[in-house]
């Protein structure tokens, strides 16, 4: 080999080695620099799990101060501890194995001393090597509030959230099936819990509240109304309603049906306490697809909720339009494609409550540090104005009329002395029952509380679901 030849390759191998070093460079100055933020807010990064073994978490308390989630102490470790499973997808879980969840997974940093706000904290640990205290989450579940959803729901498959109209603050949030979070941070019982949770085909790991997905039935009818009332129609225009309804002879074998066989006509208040199907289709036809996509959109259907734990956007379709009248028909009085989660429309009911502003709902209202002092607080925003609030006032009177007038279908929904808001749903489902839905708030004049629940394959949204929400709300009244 020549002299050329051995200068040439070393030439190539410096330059190779170059060029290694440089990518490995530049790999760890992204991991270090750019992504560090959040790689450590990562709930599943290892290091930050192997925390809740090589020091206590803080605690996840709700707004009484009723210890949810706490370390103690196991041989020369910590693992937590979980009071209440009705609570378990929303708290979830710290495991070392499994990663974290819920508001141990999002307020990981906090838990641990690393939250954000402690600015000191943060630079002692850093250029002093100290260890800061533990923070703790604070959430807004009210425990009498909790206490009422559960019993309501009583082990029935679906969920119930009662939240604040006016600040968001949620107050109650129960999904069952639920888990024992307990079973997934014991080394003798993980591996079995988490393959049986995984494998249980009713999905206990999902909080159905925010999570899970339906056809929202009548409840709908609430956003096909703003939209009407939003673009000037007339809601006192009389609509004819003859039960089977089908536009023309394209829709084929296509008909709209009325939940009681209706003759007759209605206007938009007698439409919302009988829950006329027809009527609702109609006007659906009547203001055109564009208006109501819009208006969906402007309550958050097809949008995740800016929660601070996991949540499901919805479908107003499968492609996002409405471009079959037969299609805009349907879900105008909430079936068709739509899928909705119980959250979306508690924030539905809250909203039109609310004069017409939605406010964002989030779960944690404070974050402490480990002496207990307030690091920040969660919440509060001044939120968007989807309707006008002489929208939100008319459809608050046709609500308090869809619970209060002689023949209403949401009579169940009545609590004495309170004007109670409110629409019940039955929303059919390809396979089963149909699923209960009530969505209100209360009291009407001046929410304090707005709620939405659902019970799975229970039959009929009047007669299910619109008690539960009345014991609900009545706890929230504190009555």
């Amino acid at each position: 080999m020549s002299e050329r030849t051995i200068a040439r390759n070393i030439r190539r191998l410096t330059l190779t080695i170059a060029i290694a070093f440089l990518v490995t460079s530049i790999g760890v100055g992204y991991w270090s620099l750019v992504a560090a933020s959040d790689l450590n807010a990562d709930p599943f990064n290892p290091r930050l799990i192997a925390a809740v073994r090589d020091r206590p978490r803080g605690k996840i308390v709700d707004a009484s101060g009723r210890v949810l989630a706490e370390s103690v102490k196991d041989g020369d470790a910590y693992r937590r501890r979980y009071a209440d499973r009705s609570v378990a997808q929303v708290v979830g879980y710290a495991s070392f194995k499994y990663g974290a969840s819920g508001i141990e997974g999002t307020y990981q940093e906090s838990l641990i001393g690393r939250d954000p706000a402690d600015l000191l904290g943060q630079w002692k640990a850093r250029y002093l090597g100290e260890r800061t205290e533990p923070g703790s989450v604070v959430l807004g579940l009210d425990p009498k509030v909790q206490e009422a959803a559960v019993a309501a729901l009583a082990g029935r498959r679906g969920a119930i959230v009662a939240i604040d109209p006016k600040t968001g603050r949620i107050l109650a949030s129960v999904s069952v099936p639920s888990y024992d979070a307990n079973a997934l941070v014991d080394p003798q019982q993980q591996d079995i819990a988490w393959g049986q949770l995984n494998d249980n085909k009713d999905r206990p790991l999902i909080n159905r509240v925010a999570q899970g997905l339906y056809p929202p039935g009548s409840t709908m009818k609430i956003i096909t109304a703003a939209a009407a009332l939003e673009s000037g129609f007339d809601p006192n225009q009389k609509i004819r309603v003859d039960d089977p309804y089908q536009a023309d002879k394209s829709w084929g074998d296509y008909f709209v049906r009325s939940a009681s066989g209706s003759h007759g006509d209605f206007d938009m208040a007698l439409a919302f306490q009988r829950s006329e199907n027809i009527y609702f289709a109609k006007v659906g036809l009547t203001i055109g697809a564009q208006k109501l996509i819009d208006m969906a959109k402007k309550f958050g259907i097809g949008r995740a909720p800016a929660l601070d734990l996991a949540a499901a956007k919805g479908q107003l379709s499968n492609n996002g339009s409405l471009d079959r009248p037969t299609l805009l028909a349907d879900t105008s009085y909430g079936q068709g494609e739509l899928l909705t989660s119980p959250l979306q429309m508690a924030m539905v009911a809250a909203t039109v409550g609310n004069h017409g502003v939605q406010v964002q709902p989030h779960y944690a209202t404070e974050i402490r540090d480990g002496s207990g002092g307030i690091l920040r607080t969660i919440g509060g925003g001044a939120g968007d104005q989807v309707i006008s609030a002489a929208t939100a006032a008319k459809l608050t009177t046709y609500l308090v009329g869809a619970v209060e007038a002689p023949g209403a279908f949401a009579f169940g929904a009545r609590i004495a002395g309170v004007h109670v808001a409110g629409k019940t749903g039955t929303a059919e489902t390809p396979s089963g029952s149909p699923h209960g839905w009530f969505v209100g708030f209360a009291p009407a004049e001046d929410p304090q509380v707005a709620v939405a629940i659902i019970i799975e394959n229970a039959g009929q949204g009047g007669v299910d679901a619109a008690p539960p929400g009345a014991a609900v709300m009545r706890a929230a009244l504190g009555r």
